[in-house]
């Protein structure tokens, strides 16, 4: 179904046609990237810093279709930037002035940031599989009520959608294909503190 743009003014958008600076918007869409671009790199180095020396992930039995590892931190970049964009194209036109459309995106943005916790450190097959679909779920509302603001934000979103839905399928993959890894219990290490499930 294709969702056609509406005038933002019928759709009671407060601050649709009021001036703002230049400096605000750069500002706002640097916010964006920051958030994005900067919130993955952080969940990278994280994930990293909270299981040293793990090959936890290198050890499991993958599908013959599973992407190099290499291929993972490029599309995440391309992403995180287009969903960048995407927010700002919609605060372009609304503001913050609606709170639907932005609890949306940041329920999803937070979905987003959870699930390499829950996979690498966690080792959570299932949990990260269950929390994935959500986060799939919640991309698909967020489609829905950015497009009505702006047809090209939600357009922006389709390669991320599409990706996460091919992620989806590789998490229950390899939750099947290693069980045991599933229910193993799991620790997470730093220099502050060490804690293990039960």
């Amino acid at each position: 179904m294709v969702v056609m743009d509406k005038d933002p003014v019928e759709l009671g958008y407060k601050n649709y046609g009021k001036s703002r600076s230049a400096k605000k918007d750069v500002l706002t869409f640097v916010g964006f990237l920051l958030l994005m671009q900067g919130g993955g790199a952080l969940l990278g180095i994280l994930s990293g810093a909270l299981r040293p020396d793990d090959d936890w992930f290198d050890n499991l039995v993958k599908p013959w279709w599973n992407p190099p590892d290499w291929l993972f931190g490029p599309v995440w970049t391309v992403l995180y930037f287009m969903i960048a964009v995407s927010a700002f194209t919609v605060y372009r036109k609304i503001g913050f002035s609606q709170a639907l459309p932005w609890m949306v995106f940041f329920v999803q943005i937070s979905l987003n940031f959870a699930w390499p916790l829950i996979f690498f450190v966690g080792h959570q097959l299932l949990a990260s599989f269950i929390e994935i679909i959500l986060m799939l779920v919640s991309i698909v509302f967020n489609i829905a009520v950015f497009s009505p603001v702006d047809r090209r934000a939600g357009l922006l979103l389709l390669p991320y959608l599409a990706w996460v839905t091919f992620a989806s399928y590789l998490n229950f993959t390899l939750w099947r294909l290693n069980p045991d890894a599933a229910t193993e219990r799991w620790c997470v290490l730093s220099d502050y503190f060490y804690l293990c499930s039960d």
